[in-house]
């Protein structure tokens, strides 16, 4: 909304000073569209950079892990690249499929011992403030943006972890 009201007052701003006589309404109405410009350009920069008019929110989901294919398989870690970065391949309880972490750089992950076997994932996202702020700046983008992802996996000792050479 925020890219239309500055097409809107870039037209006003640029048809005034062309078309219009000189005056009292042509000066009134050039400070104006030019102050609305100006504020439009910084609401979006202040945005953009800072995320203005956001906040950040922390989800947890926490699901019961199920081995892959036997006790001595239970987690299968696979490294990517120089070895600094790790994909963790896991089966929740109630899913037919393997899972995977996602690999980004926005992404930790935890391995611990405990008794239940179980996965817990925190989602940090950047969500708007209130209605305004996303009528101004979502332009009908409703996906939030990830700021931080964190995996911890919670093993029984029985378990083992299987790591997967490239």
């Amino acid at each position: 909304m925020i890219i239309v009201l500055l097409i809107l007052a870039t037209f006003v701003f640029a048809g005034t000073m062309i078309f219009s006589p000189a005056g009292r309404n042509r000066l009134i109405a050039i400070i104006i569209s030019g102050l609305i410009i100006a504020a439009s350009l910084i609401a979006l920069v202040l945005n953009d950079n800072y995320h203005w008019g956001m906040h950040e929110v922390t989800r947890t989901q926490i699901q019961d892990l199920a081995p892959l294919k036997s006790k001595q398989a239970a987690l299968r870690v696979q490294q990517l690249g120089t070895g600094s970065e790790r994909v963790i391949s896991y089966r929740v309880a109630a899913a037919t499929k393997v899972s995977h972490t996602v690999t980004a750089t926005t992404t930790t992950t935890k391995l611990t011992s405990g008794a239940p076997a179980q996965i817990q994932i925190k989602t940090t996202t950047w969500q708007f403030k209130n209605h305004l702020t996303r009528v101004l700046f979502s332009l009908g983008n409703t996906k939030t943006k990830i700021v931080q992802r964190q995996y911890l996996f919670t093993i029984p000792k029985t378990w083992q972890v299987v790591t997967v050479k490239n």
